[in-house]
């Protein structure tokens, strides 16, 4: 079984506005995530050093991080990262930013997990219908291509601010992954909107899945975290 967790982190901001990396890395451990896709990741603080937010987060290397910023200053760096407990094979990412709009990016990191290699997709999508509209077409190209290419049990996870409650925004990505429902995220305190979701390829059994409510994740930021166990496919 591996259990995998996406999270925005609101740059380690809770809804007590205490910035705290190492809380939530101490939390994401004692929830036995073997992987975490988080966005918002932000070690940009002139008032803070970059390796000790990225030590924090990881609880002193129980996770390894690869970053993927979609905002790079010289004091540090803000967008998506994966933690992963599993060597990393390999890393990509896909610029969907649109002109006018906050840079945005799709994180791909390959992990080689004890059944085989396991491809984890992380995003975090803008804020205007337009924008995201561009951005899932963009997405849905990018998937279909690197299934065709580098056929490997996926993971698609991440923060995709889709407020409306009727949206037919993932007809497209729901043609060519399996949507998880995982519930309302937003706000942490009182979830109203369902914003954080996850797809899995048709070769992963998902054993358990869901938002992750309690009294640490209402105050850690702004989103609740989801959580998804599967269990991978033998490889050869």
């Amino acid at each position: 079984m591996c259990r995998i967790v996406s999270y925005n982190i609101h740059g380690g901001i809770g809804t007590d506005k205490q910035h705290d990396y190492k809380r939530i890395g101490q939390y994401l451990t004692q929830l036995g995530a073997d992987i975490v896709l988080l966005q918002e990741m932000d070690t940009r603080p002139s008032d803070r050093d970059t390796a000790q937010d990225i030590n924090d987060i990881c609880a002193n290397n129980a996770f390894s991080l690869t970053a993927s910023p979609a905002l790079t200053e010289p004091d540090g760096w803000y967008g998506n990262a994966v933690l992963s407990r599993f060597d990393v094979l390999s890393t990509e990412t896909l610029d969907v930013s649109q002109d006018g709009r906050q840079p945005r990016n799709v994180q791909l990191v390959e992990l080689q997990t004890e059944k085989g290699p396991l491809t984890v997709v992380n995003t975090h999508k803008g804020l205007k219908t337009k924008e995201r509209k561009s951005q899932f077409s963009l997405l849905h190209t990018y998937l279909e291509q690197r299934l065709e290419r580098h056929p490997t049990p996926m993971v698609l996870a991440g923060d995709f601010n889709e407020w409306q409650f009727f949206s037919k925004a993932f007809t497209s990505l729901n043609s060519l992954l399996h949507q998880q429902k995982m519930g309302a995220t937003f706000p942490s305190s009182f979830p109203v909107f369902s914003l954080d979701r996850v797809w899995v390829s048709s070769d992963i059994r998902v054993q358990k899945y869901g938002k992750v409510k309690d009294k640490k994740t209402a105050v850690m930021s702004d989103h609740l975290p989801v959580l998804i166990d599967i269990e991978l496919p033998e490889q050869g």
